[in-house]
């Protein structure tokens, strides 16, 4: 009776120090996941008329590049997520900033900037995974804002800045680990600027 008690103290004191390591593990669990092989609306295109007009050459790879995306249409991210712990991933999201100026360019009307945040989808409980053509948001060319001005309140419309901007991307793992781009270079632009730009070329 008494080796009997004693198995059963010892098997209890074996299995908490079993699920305390355990614990300790994941606490400790500091490696951050990676983020890699980056890409915005790869292989895009636009149709002008019966010409297809490539947005953003799968090929070039370049580092110096700028991918580019169209107001109005979807902006999709290409991507590789890798767990470096042992942890596994749970999420990531894309941000950008786009800004907006007065459609009659009224020096009195102030500018607008637009946050834009998305979740992405399918990396939870993955170790190493390439997310392709997962679809984000279509940024606005034009918005529409309310002020007062006065005793009234009246209407403005903004137009999209294009210009070259900022776009971060950031991915956490299941331990709270985290990792980011903050300064992914992308060019919004609306289809009438690149047709200008592009046709001429095709």
């Amino acid at each position: 009776m008494r080796n009997f008690c004693l198995f059963i103290v010892s098997l209890i004191l074996l299995t908490g120090l079993y699920f305390s390591s355990c614990a300790k593990v994941e606490d400790d669990e500091t490696e951050p996941p990676a983020i890699s092989d980056v890409r915005i609306n790869k292989n895009d295109t636009l149709m002008y008329g019966n010409l297809v007009v490539r947005i953003n050459d799968s090929l070039n790879e370049n580092p110096n590049r700028m991918d580019t995306v169209i107001a109005t249409k979807w902006m999709y991210i290409y991507a590789r997520f890798t767990d470096k712990g042992g942890s596994l991933l749970s999420t990531f999201k894309v941000e950008i900033n786009p800004e907006y100026k007065d459609k009659r360019g009224r020096e009195s009307v102030k500018d607008s900037i637009m946050p834009v945040v998305r979740l992405g989808q399918m990396i939870f409980n993955q170790k190493d995974i390439t997310v392709y053509r997962n679809r984000l948001v279509q940024i606005p060319d034009t918005i529409t804002r309310t002020r007062k001005d006065g005793d009234k309140l009246v209407m403005d419309t903004l137009v999209l800045t294009q210009k070259i901007y900022d776009l971060k991307v950031a991915v956490i793992d299941k331990a709270g680990n985290g990792d980011s781009i903050m300064d992914y270079k992308v060019v919004l632009m609306n289809r009438k600027t690149l047709y200008d730009v592009r046709v001429g070329q095709e």
